[in-house]
């Protein structure tokens, strides 16, 4: 995954640690690792839904849970984070696959945007925003 960091580049880094955290937390589906990662009052604009709040994200991931199937992997490309001082955007297209190559089943790509909010030293997501690419025309 090539990343382009714009601001300060050591606090993008920890960013990007805390993303590849989140991502190995989806891809075991482990959902106290999925909110530990959250702001308690995150909103998340999802393709599907519009949440507020950790406890309603979480249940947003009990309901999508019978979907998924082991051995997933978060797929991203086109990764920028912008990070200042105590506040972090991610912007990339990703999407949920399976991890191995043959099993893929190329679902299509998201636009992505994850908000990050440092609070007492830990960085935590506030905001995310998920929406399909279509084509106006």
């Amino acid at each position: 995954m090539s990343v382009v960091f714009v601001g300060d580049e050591h606090l993008a880094q920890e960013v990007l640690f805390k993303i590849k955290q989140w991502d190995d937390a989806i891809a075991k589906l482990d959902l106290h690792a999925i909110t530990d990662i959250c702001e308690q009052d995150m909103k998340v604009f999802d393709v599907s839904s519009q949440i507020e709040g950790v406890v309603e994200f979480k249940c947003l991931w009990e309901r999508y849970n019978p979907f998924f199937v082991e051995n997933i992997k978060v797929y991203r490309k086109e990764v920028q984070i912008f990070a200042q001082s105590n506040l972090a955007f991610m912007h990339c297209y990703s999407k949920i696959d399976h991890k191995e190559p043959d099993k893929i089943l190329n679902l299509p790509w998201c636009r992505t945007t994850l908000c990050f909010q440092k609070n007492k030293g830990q960085w935590k997501i506030a905001h995310q925003h998920i929406s399909m690419p279509k084509s106006i025309e």
